[in-house]
């Protein structure tokens, strides 16, 4: 197989070397690799391929993924084939979440199309549901190459979850633009619609477009320091800990800020079971919800806000 693509990227006019299960030295790293199959196309550069064995344990795959990225080299992981009728191994799925929903396969038709097109092609089966689409013949140099470096054709994880954690704030956000700081904010009582603007308020600074939704006061720190020495966020400091330490506000909790919090934090506290917290951890789940979080973060897509790195 390792061969067979070999002789595929060839055909290629742009290319310009490729090995065959070779020592590939590091740049970036302690220790180099060696890809099935490593490739070097004028004008696209270089990336690599790698096929998916049953036995490959999911913390090879992980070092890996990491390595290549380090590298700056797109990594391609192929399957030799899948029944999408039957239930998929979990080898198989670890890779097909980490190339975004997608399952690459080398199959007749995409050595044929291959061959026609003088290109590497291959069948992409894109994940929906529990179960896959119909394949699709997709070019190599036609995928889209993220952060991560593991490519895909469509997007079956992080748009969608994107999409659809967007559309949950966009009336929240359109609501708190017109607010007056007193009136209830989708029939919330008042601590918990000031607890929501000031959240929003961290999220909107975080993302570099600092807003305070929930005061008149000029920056959030002021607003939080504020409202915490009057007791109106007694009862949430854990949760705004929490909030503020998954962004890129994080630096907040070695300033004044965190100061208050610790030093105004009442017994009684809003825990993840509350309403506050539940709500909160709904709307912005890139900081509070722990499976969101790590999913985006696994795939390489936790939005720069609700970074702390």
């Amino acid at each position: 197989m390792c061969e067979q693509v070999a002789a595929l990227v060839a055909l290629d006019p742009r290319h310009v070397r490729h090995a065959v299960a070779e020592y590939l030295p590091p740049t970036e790293a302690a220790h180099g690799r060696f890809p099935d199959v490593y490739v070097e196309w004028e004008g696209f550069g270089a990336f690599a391929v790698e096929f998916q064995m049953s036995s490959t344990f999911q913390t090879e795959i992980s070092a890996r993924c990491k390595h290549y990225e380090r590298e700056g080299v797109p990594l391609l992981w192929i399957l030799f084939g899948i029944d999408t009728k039957a239930q998929v191994q979990q080898s198989f799925i670890d890779v097909i979440r980490r190339h975004r929903g997608n399952a690459f396969v080398l199959d007749p038709p995409a050595v044929e199309a291959s061959k026609e097109q003088r290109t590497l092609v291959l069948n992409c089966y894109l994940r929906s549901g529990d179960g896959f689409d119909p394949p699709k013949l997709v070019r190599f140099d036609e995928l889209t190459i993220p952060r991560s470096k593991l490519p895909y054709h469509e997007d079956r994880i992080v748009t969608p979850l994107l999409a659809e954690i967007e559309r949950r704030r966009r009336p929240w956000f359109s609501s708190l633009g017109k607010w007056d700081h007193s009136a209830p904010l989708h029939g919330l009582e008042r601590p918990q619609s000031l607890l929501l603007a000031a959240a929003f308020s961290i999220v909107a600074a975080a993302n570099g477009k600092e807003r305070n939704y929930a005061s008149g006061h000029p920056n959030i720190r002021a607003m939080l320091n504020t409202y915490l020495h009057a007791g109106t966020f007694g009862g949430y400091t854990d949760l705004l800990t929490r909030l503020i330490g998954n962004t890129a506000m994080a630096g907040l909790l070695k300033a004044k800020v965190g100061e208050h919090l610790r030093r105004h934090r009442s017994e009684a506290q809003a825990d993840e079971r509350s309403p506050e917290w539940l709500m909160l951890r709904h709307l912005l789940p890139e900081a509070l919800d722990p499976v969101v979080r790590e999913e985006l973060r696994y795939l390489d897509a936790l939005p720069a806000w609700a970074s702390t790195e």
